[in-house]
């Protein structure tokens, strides 16, 4: 039978990577003796400079370094998981206000956007133990007048998942998490996405293990959700909850008002699933690129942004098409 290596071996590993124990040391705020020390096991760290060394540490190396940590520390995975900021800063705060002031309009949405989500990656996932955060926004009324799905339109995520999700957005509906928040108006959280008959509608992806969704106002009206999921089961607590609801107020800086319709618009439809999803929008590009020729031809030339808004718009109506 194989013994698992101390955390201090796998320091010690760790600390032969050229650069990695001169980062370390200036990253935990100890010198590269003390380092060398933990390492040899000639002196023990205290509690918090563990916690900040899993905070820092390489993420390819985290899962084998906290399984370690945890057979000589058992409650280290709950010191990393009640970490998280439950405040945002009045700096941020500031940063956002400018940036909704200052930048032009047409950039607006993606300069905001990205800046809310990597702040609250940033307090939500302070350990990096891996999570991902999503715009999901709604769907411009379909032809009948309402609105029938949501669409995910940004997302930045931390290992297991990659740093920028656009190319994972899918639509969702009724059969979603971010659905049933947008279609109740309400917050609802999945403590484990793997157990069988949850009572809230929500389907299992890679690496998501719990999930929690906040709605995004302005004046009584609803753009979507802020949809959140992590790879640890159980960990939206109340004040992660809080937390989240905070960055979806502050999401709706980034939107137009034209964005925010009335609660009654909403009357969202079962989606297909992701594998049903990805031919269609695997082909979104091209369909942008027909579009904006056939204009041309026709010497009524459109933009990109009204080519994207059509070629949305004509596959959410294929998809909700399909027999679910």
């Amino acid at each position: 039978m194989t013994t698992s290596p101390a955390w201090q071996a796998i320091l010690q590993r760790i600390m032969k990577i050229p650069g990695e124990r001169q980062r370390l040391s200036i990253a935990l705020g100890v010198t590269t003796m003390t380092l060398i020390r933990w390492a040899n096991g000639e002196s023990r760290p205290q509690r918090s400079h563990l916690v900040r060394l899993m905070r820092v540490i390489q993420p390819q190396y985290r899962t084998e370094l906290l399984e370690a940590l945890e057979r000589e520390y058992p409650e280290m995975h709950l010191k990393l998981k009640d970490e998280s900021a439950d405040e945002v800063s009045p700096e941020f705060f500031a940063q956002v206000l400018n940036a909704r002031a200052t930048i032009i309009e047409s950039l607006r949405f993606w300069h905001i956007s990205e800046m809310v989500l990597k702040q609250a990656l940033a307090q939500l996932d302070p350990n990096r133990l891996g999570m991902a955060i999503t715009l999901a926004q709604c769907m411009p009324p379909s032809y009948e007048g309402k609105i029938r799905s949501l669409r995910e339109r940004i997302g930045k995520g931390t290992p297991p998942w990659m740093a920028n999700l656009e190319h994972l957005a899918l639509f969702l509906g009724l059969e979603s998490l971010a659905g049933y928040v947008v279609q109740t108006r309400r917050l609802a959280s999945v403590e484990d996405l793997r157990e069988k008959n949850q009572l809230l509608p929500a389907y299992y992806t890679e690496f998501e293990v719990s999930s929690a969704a906040q709605p995004i106002w302005l004046g009584g009206r609803i753009a979507g959700c802020l949809l959140a999921s992590s790879t640890e089961p159980g960990y939206f607590s109340q004040q992660r909850l809080a937390l989240l609801g905070v960055f979806s107020n502050i999401m709706a800086l980034a939107l137009d008002p034209s964005d925010f319709y009335p609660s009654e618009l909403i009357e969202l439809r079962v989606l297909p699933n992701p594998a049903q999803q990805r031919p269609y929008l695997a082909a979104f590009q091209q369909r942008v690129r027909q579009i904006i020729i056939e204009a041309a031809q026709r010497q009524q030339p459109i933009n990109n942004a009204v080519a994207e808004r059509k070629v949305w718009q004509d596959i959410e109506r294929e998809m909700l098409a399909l027999p679910v």
